[in-house]
């Protein structure tokens, strides 16, 4: 059975669920696959990450070669 059969072979069995208990289990796994790790994050991290990219958007940023350079001394 290929994936969009499962999924519709779901969709009939959940629709016939009447246990209360049961969807919640089912809303919480179904919310669990759908946390993202960016989400995880404060949102000062959140912040901070959207500040770099909007700075690689705008090509400023240094290449690995130059970074490389110039921390060579600590590596």
């Amino acid at each position: 059975m290929d994936l969009e059969a499962r999924k519709y072979q779901f969709i009939q069995a959940l629709v016939k669920v009447e246990d209360e208990g049961v969807l919640e289990k089912l809303e919480l796994i179904l919310k669990a696959n759908q946390n993202d790790w960016f989400d995880e994050l404060s949102e000062s991290e959140q912040a901070e990450i959207q500040i770099g990219l909007d700075q690689a958007e705008k090509g400023e940023f240094s290449n690995h070669e130059d970074v490389m350079k110039r921390f060579s001394k600590w590596h």
